[in-house]
C-alpha cells in the first residue's frame, strides 16, 4: 500500500489548481474598459460639480455639466459591461458614481408613457406657453412669420404665451398681433427690448396690472407682469438669457464632429460658453432678488441658455417647481441643434401652483428651439 506522501509526491498540499489564461486580446480590452471606465466616472463626478460652482469661479465646469446625460449613459454601459465579465466588483464601484445622477434622472427624461392628443382641461386651470422664434429666420434666414401664424391658428392657443427673441419690426409681424386680438376676448401685451428691434413679448387673455423689465447691460432680459386669473394674482417673469453664441456654422460643425479637428476653434467655443455662461449667472442673482420680492405666486419661463446640470439652473429652480419633472415624458430636450440632446427652455412655478400637463411640440418647425406649453392651477 502507497503511502499517503508518496500519492501527493507532487502536489504536497494536494492538486494545484489549474490556472486561468488571459489572452492577449482580452487583457487589452480589460485594461481599455478599466481606463474608460475611469475617465468616465472622473469626467461624471465632476459634472455633479457644476450646479454648485459658480461660472465666475470656474466656468470650464458648465462645459461637463452640458455632456452629463452622456457621461452618465457611457458610465452605465461601462457598468453592464462589467457585469457581463462577471466583475461584480467594478460593477458596483460604477453603481455607487451612478447614484447621485439616478436621483437627478427627472430632470433629463421622465418614464411617463408620452401623452398626446387634447390638454386635459381642470376647472380653474390655465396654459401657459414658452417659445423662442429666433428673429423669425430659419436655417436659411428665410421668415418664419408664415409657419408661426400657421402654427398658433392650427393649435389650440394658450392664455399666456410668452416669446423670446420677437422681431418687433419683422414684415409680416402685425399678423400675430392680429391673430391673438382676433382669438382672445381682449388682448394683453407687455414688452421688453433687448436690443433696438428685438423684444420679449407676452400675451395674455387675463388682465395685466403692472409691469416691467430686467436687464443686464443688455446681456440677458427679464420681463415680469402680474397677470390676474380669476379672484387671484400671479406674477410671471419671462426671460431670455444671455446666449452661449454659438454660430450656426460652429454648431453643424460640431453636430458633424469636424469641430474636434480644430483645437483653437474648439477652445475658443469653450471659452466662449464659459465665460458667457458667467454672464447668466449675475442675471440670475438679480432675477432672484426680483423673485423673492415677489408677493404673489410665480411662474419663470423662458430660454435659459443652460442646461439642468447648470448653476443657473440650479440657482432658479432651488424654491420653484419645474414643470418637466413634475408633469413632463421621454427625453425632455428643447434645442433641436447638437443631436437633441439639450434642455434650455423651462417653464418653472411656485408651490402654490400646480402642473398637470406639460408639452413640447417636436413637430414645431418654426425655430430652433421648441414651443413649450404647460397647463397649471392655483393649489387649493
Amino acid at each position: 500500500m502507497a503511502r499517503k506522501q508518496d500519492t501527493y509526491n507532487n502536489y504536497p498540499f494536494g492538486r494545484a489548481k489549474s490556472k486561468r489564461r488571459h489572452s492577449f486580446v482580452g487583457t487589452l480590452l480589460f485594461i481599455i474598459l478599466l481606463a474608460l471606465s475611469l475617465s468616465f466616472s472622473v469626467a461624471l463626478l465632476i459634472a455633479y460639480f457644476a450646479p454648485y460652482v459658480s461660472p465666475s469661479t470656474f466656468g470650464s465646469l458648465t462645459i461637463v455639466g452640458i455632456f452629463a446625460p452622456i457621461l452618465f449613459v457611457c458610465v452605465a454601459a461601462c457598468m453592464l459591461l462589467w457585469i457581463v465579465m462577471w466583475r461584480w466588483r467594478m460593477a458596483l464601484a460604477l453603481l455607487i458614481v451612478m447614484l447621485p445622477g439616478i436621483l437627478r434622472f427627472s430632470d433629463f427624461y421622465n418614464i411617463d408613457i408620452m401623452r398626446e392628443g387634447e390638454i386635459p382641461r381642470e376647472k380653474g386651470s390655465f396654459t401657459v406657453m414658452s417659445y423662442n422664434v429666433r428673429c423669425f429666420n430659419d436655417d436659411n434666414h428665410e421668415s418664419t412669420i408664415d409657419s408661426l401664424v400657421s402654427y398658433l391658428s392650427n393649435n389650440e392657443l394658450a392664455d399666456v404665451v410668452c416669446f423670446q427673441e420677437f422681431r418687433r419690426n419683422a414684415e409680416g409681424v402685425e399678423r400675430i398681433d392680429s391673430l391673438f386680438n382676433r382669438r382672445y376676448k381682449r388682448c394683453y401685451t407687455s414688452d421688453a427690448v433687448e436690443f433696438s428691434n428685438v423684444v420679449l413679448r407676452t400675451y395674455s387673455c387675463y388682465p395685466i396690472i403692472a409691469k416691467g423689465e430686467l436687464q443686464n447691460t443688455y446681456r440677458g432680459t427679464s420681463q415680469w407682469s402680474d397677470i390676474v386669473i380669476g379672484s387671484d394674482t400671479l406674477r410671471l417673469i419671462n426671460n431670455h438669457l444671455y446666449s452661449m453664441h454659438i454660430s450656426d456654422a460652429e454648431s453643424e460643425d460640431i453636430h458633424s464632429g469636424e469641430i474636434f479637428s480644430d483645437s483653437d476653434r474648439m477652445m475658443s467655443i469653450v471659452d466662449r460658453i464659459a465665460g458667457n455662461s458667467a454672464i447668466r449667472a449675475d442675471h440670475v442673482d438679480m432675477l432672484c432678488d426680483l423673485i423673492d420680492e415677489t408677493p404673489y405666486e410665480k411662474i419663470v419661463l423662458g430660454d435659459f441658455n443652460d442646461v439642468p446640470m447648470s448653476f443657473v439652473y440650479n440657482k432658479l429652480s432651488d424654491d420653484l417647481i419645474d414643470s418637466f419633472v413634475e408633469q413632463g415624458s421621454g427625453y425632455g430636450y428643447t434645442f433641436r441643434p447638437m443631436y437633441g440632446m439639450l434642455r434650455i427652455d423651462y417653464i418653472l412655478h411656485s408651490e402654490g401652483l400646480k402642473s398637470i400637463y406639460y408639452y413640447a411640440n417636436e413637430d414645431a418647425d418654426v425655430s430652433d428651439h421648441l414651443p413649450v406649453l404647460v397647463r397649471l392651477k392655483f393649489e387649493e
